[in-house]
């Protein structure tokens, strides 16, 4: 009685339609789930090996020499085999985790090719899809390229519970000062007087700074007493390096050293004479978060996105025994 009862349910189980209804759920219960399958994946080799033949690697070597016009050193040749293997253990992975299934890059490619080769007048798109899987015409390059690279950017992901706090950006601050800290800087002021437009050049400078008085610039007395000067005569935020590209070590040197708040004596630079005032000379400094928020965030995802490929890659790497043929 009771094998009666479950005949029907075992018909039912191995239809065809079941199969890809259960693939779908599976997919649709989200990646997280099928990440943590990936990171529990065993030590010992589980997948068919990986063979790397000798005909492969004289086509390796050949797609190495017409795109780089010489042929690959013994490291360069070994770099290329490690790629081979990494993107067959990806297009692999891929498949067994039915990323193909619904794909949409996949079906056009698929239904191209089968448009290609097929005989019959233009089917509809599901028949044409279903007899390019009955071909094999699946096994192609283009596939195997696209199948990887959804298999590397799934591996990059992090945990869907995963978040990043302020704590783990400022510390990410402090590990990489070099690519946030922020360059000493000088915003100023200056009125310029022309070697080429003035003859006493030297006068003119003294009777401006007298007539300043030790006021801070307005714009109006600057415009009226400065020469135009290409830059303007208002510099912001400008770097010891811009300061030094701009007009030369011995004008960047005296600016440098000049206290906020008061008009300099008459300081040369190629250009001429100038009189400057320093509004604000800032240290070089680590910004506060909320400045760089979005910039630091991007950075640590980024980082976390390669740490996490590698190690999935390191992780799938143990389900494989690879065997190269011929010698390197």
């Amino acid at each position: 009685m009771t094998g009666a009862l479950y005949r029907p349910l075992r018909r039912v189980v191995r239809q065809p339609a079941v199969h890809f209804a259960l693939i779908g759920a599976a997919l649709l219960a989200g990646w997280g789930a099928v990440q943590r399958a990936v990171q529990a994946v065993p030590r010992a080799p589980t997948r068919a090996e990986i063979v790397i033949s000798a005909e492969r690697i004289r086509l390796l070597q050949t797609q190495f020499e017409e795109r780089w016009g010489a042929r690959p050193s013994p490291d360069q040749l070994r770099a290329s085999v490690e790629r081979a293997i990494e993107e067959e253990m990806l297009y692999r992975e891929a498949r067994a985790l039915a990323f193909d299934y619904r794909d949409r890059s996949v079906r056009r490619r698929l239904i191209e090719k089968a448009r290609a080769v097929t005989r019959r007048p233009v089917a509809h798109m599901d028949e044409l899809y279903n007899e390019a899987l009955a071909l094999g015409l699946d096994d192609d390059l283009v596939i195997h390229r696209l199948l990887a690279e959804k298999m590397r950017l799934f591996l990059q992901q992090d945990p869907p519970d995963a978040q990043v706090s302020d704590a783990a950006l400022i510390d990410y601050m402090e590990r990489h000062r070099a690519r946030f800290v922020q360059p000493e800087a000088l915003t100023l002021t200056h009125v310029f007087f022309s070697q080429s437009m003035r003859r006493d050049r030297f006068a003119d400078a003294a009777a401006a700074l007298t007539g300043l008085a030790g006021q801070p610039p307005s714009p109006s007395a600057v415009n009226t007493l400065s020469d135009p000067f290409p830059l303007g005569t208002e510099l912001r935020a400008y770097t010891p390096r811009q300061l030094l590209g701009r007009f030369g070590k011995p004008f960047a040197d005296q600016v440098l050293a000049l206290r906020p708040g008061t008009w300099s004596a008459p300081l040369a630079s190629p250009y001429g004479l100038h009189l400057v005032w320093v509004h604000e000379h800032r240290p070089e400094r680590l910004p506060p978060l909320d400045e760089v928020r979005e910039t630091v965030e991007l950075a640590l995802m980024q980082d976390r996105a390669a740490k996490n490929l590698q190690d999935g890659l390191a992780r799938l790497r143990r389900l494989y025994d690879v065997r190269v043929e011929g010698s390197l």
